[in-house]
């Protein structure tokens, strides 16, 4: 039997349910609601990395592992790999997706970037935990450009 795959419009319900879900029942969270979604994508992102990377052999350098998450993770999760990588070279990386997934089905309004911003808090916590998972430590936030596309920032850590 072949993978599982999930219906790209229920991944697209299931992530506006949890983006909704965080912000209206803070009960469950501590702090922030939104802390709660990023530390479930963190989850989710070092399980991922467990499974795929397992047998994969052992990255070079930090550039090869983000090169590895933005082909073969994102890929798995999005179904597209991410459009464009940049690095200063100095532990700051800039992954680009031009149509992000989590992005495309919301339209824009004045109003709307801070809200426009919970949809991206899950990736960034998925990004993240997948780095942690293969030893790097980061900081990694996100810039909605012009819908639907979306700029995830990452600042490793030393």
């Amino acid at each position: 039997s072949g993978p599982r795959e999930v219906s790209e419009s229920c991944y697209d319900y299931l992530t506006q349910e949890l983006v909704d879900y965080f912000l209206h029942n803070s009960v469950h969270t501590t702090g922030h609601p939104l802390r709660a979604l990023e530390q479930l994508g963190f989850n989710v992102g070092n399980k991922l990395i467990e499974r795929y990377a397992k047998d994969k052999p052992r990255f070079g350098d930090d550039l090869e592992i983000i090169t590895f998450l933005c082909r073969e993770i994102w890929f798995e999760v999005y179904r597209k790999q991410i459009d464009k990588l940049r690095t200063d070279h100095k532990g700051v990386y800039e992954l680009k997706d031009h149509r992000f997934r989590s992005l495309i089905r919301l339209s824009p309004s004045k109003d709307c970037n801070k809200a426009l911003t919970n949809y991206v808090v899950f990736p960034c916590g998925l990004i993240r935990g997948a780095l942690a998972g293969l030893g790097l430590h980061s900081l990694v936030t996100a810039e909605i450009d012009k819908l639907p596309s979306c700029t995830f920032l990452v600042a490793l850590k030393s």
